[in-house]
């Protein structure tokens, strides 16, 4: 099944599937805010109300969570360096 989508400067977008739209949606394509409905429809949700969207809320990525996984990843890395370099000094 289709789906149209409408974001807040009234531009439409046609996604092909359900699977699309949630993807669209988790990447943070789509805000709560944009208003989508099945082709076959004139009623309009929006995003963030839509039952077959509620999963997907909880795993949109937060671009924090990005930057705090990024770091987090430099300390390791140089905490190893830190210990191969001292058992070289042995």
């Amino acid at each position: 099944m289709r789906y149209v989508v409408r974001n807040q400067e009234g531009r439409e977008l046609v996604v092909p599937s359900l699977e699309s739209l949630h993807g669209l949606y988790r990447q943070g394509f789509l805000s709560d805010e944009d208003e989508v409905r099945q082709e076959s429809s004139t009623r309009w949700v929006k995003a963030g109300e839509m039952a077959a969207l509620a999963g997907e809320r909880g795993r949109r990525r937060d671009p924090r969570w990005v930057v705090t996984v990024l770091m987090a990843a430099v300390a390791l890395v140089a905490a190893v360096a830190l210990l191969l370099a001292g058992r070289r000094l042995r």
